[in-house]
């Protein structure tokens, strides 16, 4: 029955969204910082980079990560640079004023690259749409109409994981505006950031 592989989809999929890893460190932590809508474009561009492994089992190109190895490799170090001075800077950051500085769209823009980024280089996602989604799926009767059945469900259900974490962060950031738990929470998130930096260049 296809409504059931669907639900069973969606909920292993918001599952392995929301399991602890780069991806949801990275979007509490700027959620924390920056706010909700810098946490959001976060998910989003995670999401976004999720679909395109998603689409690549899809059409079966199961030897896609092969073929862009360099690639992905230059993107990952790049990107751990970029993330290790992101928590750098949070970590040397004093605590929040909420709502002094509205977030600009370049900003938004730029938590949505990192998140695609992090998703693109992220193996965990590869490898689990690889072995996963044609436990679901029959791929192999795979038509159009079925194809953006998938995408639509499992955009939805991936969304979902980050956008909890979103949320939580957000109520939490009354603490980060105190002067003492500010500072331990902008270490904490800076600290953070950094591990992800290290962990995206430890899994080369």
């Amino acid at each position: 029955m296809i409504e059931l592989n669907f639900v069973t989809l969606a909920l292993a999929s918001f599952i392995f969204a929301i399991t602890p890893g780069p991806g949801i460190v990275a979007v509490l932590a700027v959620t924390i910082n920056r706010g909700m809508t810098a946490g959001t474009a976060m998910s989003i561009g995670m999401v976004l980079g999720d679909m395109i492994y998603l689409l690549a089992v899809m059409v079966s190109i199961a030897n896609f990560a092969d073929h862009l190895g360099s690639l992905l490799m230059v993107i990952r170090i790049l990107g751990a640079a970029y993330l290790a001075w992101l928590g750098y800077r949070q970590y040397i950051s004093p605590p929040l004023v909420v709502g002094t500085s509205p977030l600009s769209s370049k900003n938004v823009i730029v938590s949505a690259a990192t998140g695609f980024m992090i998703s693109i280089t992220n193996p965990k996602v590869m490898v689990f749409y690889l072995s996963f989604l044609p436990l679901f799926i029959d791929l192999n009767g795979l038509d159009v109409t079925t194809g953006m059945q998938v995408v639509t469900v499992m955009f939805i259900s991936v969304l979902m994981g980050p956008m909890t974490v979103v949320w939580l962060a957000h109520h939490a950031r009354a603490w980060a505006c105190d002067d003492v738990t500010g500072r331990w929470i902008n270490r904490l998130t800076g600290l953070a950031l950094m591990a992800v930096a290290l962990a995206l260049v430890v899994t080369i």
